[in-house]
């Protein structure tokens, strides 16, 4: 899964470009996860050292930083949660652990030098077009109050898991007890002998709910819908295989796509009443039936009812025993109000709480609210988003000339590793920073822009590719915006997506080459080529 096309194109751009001393484009990167991380490394093997990250936490990491939750880890194989090009041979178990994963992100800022462009506890306010330098100024609020950083290019690598979601339950500020989000676990609280409340059963919820329950007198589960969770087919390492790995370079690389083909081979499970989904979902039921359900634990509260795939499939090898713990009990009422000591449902009745715990998830479908982006003739993002978040490819918008998303809409998998996706926009996003480097020229200031007419074209495709998935179904998901639009998932096999961003169009982009009315040194503060 090499970024060859997009790195050789830009590598040799800034070469030609520092020959014949034209300008190299500053480039400003929100976000220090994963994403921005792997940007900030394919500028650098690229010979460009005028970016800077900009992180609103103390540290790199994003999710993997925030996500500290007892039994946090990855539910895709270590070996393909990782970069092609920063691969790790040394993982400890199959799927990794929240520690190791973060790590791995520390890893990589000292393996490719990037602390000097790290600005961390600083964030984002607004980012905004500025027409006269025709490059993007940044207002952030860092350790020194209020700056400004300007730069010619703008990657938002915010990630669509970031924001908690926390549900308007009346009485939820009159809980006289701890209450936290899982993505803010407050580790500081002793669980041994309380009751803890639990409400959400999702991807979070599945993986701290047992050990809580190991360590809580009790754990009161208030879930929506149930889920479909399979075995995680988890081990550890030897040291053997690490050195193998880590001597045959080849074998490594044939692991990873012996594990992308694997998960790729699922995307079949999401086909819009697809046989193998519908068996899937027959075997699955018929499985908990026979090894889950009982008096205490009807089917209703452990056999969805709606097609598998429609929400996402989870792994895990302890939440069934978890829940066949007579200390814990599944709610699938509706939450009425929270009290100081207690969560009522809809029938009235008082579950005794000492914590309350939210796995709710994350705000997913209202892309970058919590950023201003003002693009071309002061038109915001979010306006150009009405009816619904969608990008060019998942990755560039309309209107915002240089500016390219990461994990944006429509990039989402149910089935494979977002960090794929992510390597793909960012062999297109090089692309066009090489179309950028060849068309810069001593105080001029180019842009790359994708057509409006090839951003609404590529938006109509995938919404009609979407129709086909299990996600247009009626159920409800995180996928889905409040109207019912799939925002968050890519449509077809993720193969598709490699070919669609193989290769920059120029056909789709519109460059513009003009005189700048000043022309900044470089995004990073200090930094320079």
């Amino acid at each position: 899964m090499p970024l060859d096309i997009g790195r050789k194109a830009l590598e040799g751009e800034v070469r030609a470009a520092r020959a014949e001393g034209r300008p190299v484009p500053s480039v400003a990167i929100v976000g220090g996860g994963l994403s921005g991380l792997a940007t900030a490394i394919q500028l650098v093997r690229c010979g460009i050292r005028s970016f800077t990250v900009l992180e609103q936490s103390g540290g790199v990491g994003g999710t993997w930083r925030d996500n500290t939750y007892p039994g946090a880890a990855c539910d895709v194989p270590s070996h393909l949660y990782s970069f092609s090009f920063a691969p790790k041979t040394d993982w400890s178990r199959r799927f990794a652990e929240q520690p190791e994963i973060l790590s791995y992100a520390e890893d990589l800022v000292e393996r490719y030098d990037l602390g000097p462009h790290l600005c961390l506890s600083t964030t984002v306010r607004s980012a905004s077009w500025d027409e006269e330098r025709r490059g993007w100024r940044l207002e952030v609020t860092g350790p020194d109050g209020v700056d400004v950083v300007e730069a010619d290019t703008l990657v938002i690598a915010c990630g669509q898991l970031n924001r908690p979601h926390v549900p308007d339950i009346p009485g939820t500020a009159s809980f006289a007890g701890p209450v936290w989000h899982s993505a803010r676990w407050d580790h500081s609280v002793p669980l041994e002998g309380r009751q803890v409340a639990v409400v959400g059963s999702g991807a979070s919820a599945i993986q701290f709910v047992p050990p809580v329950a190991a360590e809580a007198a009790g754990v009161t589960v208030f879930q929506r819908s149930p889920n479909y969770v399979g075995p995680k087919r988890d081990r550890a390492y030897a040291p053997a295989v690490h050195n193998l790995l880590r001597r045959v370079r080849p074998l490594e690389v044939a692991y990873r796509w012996w594990i992308y083909w694997g998960l790729e081979a699922r995307w079949l499970w999401f086909r819009r009443d697809g046989l193998l989904g519908r068996k899937l979902k027959d075997l699955f039921a018929k499985g908990i039936r026979q090894d889950v359900v009982n008096d205490r634990l009807p089917e209703a509260a452990v056999v969805p009812d709606y097609p598998i795939g429609c929400k996402r499939i989870l792994i895990s090898n302890d939440w069934y025993p978890a829940l066949l713990r007579p200390s814990v009990t599944v709610v699938d009422r509706p939450i009425e109000r929270i009290e100081p000591d207690a969560v009522v449902t809809a029938d009235g009745t008082r579950h005794p709480a000492d914590v309350l715990v939210f796995g709710t998830g994350f705000e997913t479908t209202d892309f970058l609210a919590h950023l201003e982006v003002t693009g071309v003739g002061g038109r915001r993002l979010a306006d150009a988003w009405v009816g619904g978040a969608h990008a060019y490819l998942g990755t560039a918008v309309a209107g915002f000339p240089n500016a390219y998303l990461l994990y944006g809409p429509n990039t989402n998998l149910g089935h494979n590793s977002i960090l794929f996706m992510v390597e793909r926009q960012l062999n297109l996003i090089l692309q066009a920073l090489a179309v950028q480097t060849r068309s810069s020229r001593p105080q001029a200031a180019p842009t790359v822009a994708v057509r409006t007419e090839a951003f609404e074209r590529d938006d109509r495709h995938t919404q009609h590719l979407l129709t086909r998935t299990v996600w247009a179904d009626a159920c409800t998901s995180w996928y889905k915006d409040a109207a019912g639009r799939i925002t968050n998932n890519w449509p077809t096999w993720t193969v598709r997506y490699w070919w669609d961003t193989l290769r920059f169009r120029p056909e789709d982009f519109r460059v513009d080459v003009a005189r700048a009315g000043t022309r900044a040194a470089a995004a990073a503060r200090g930094s320079a080529d």
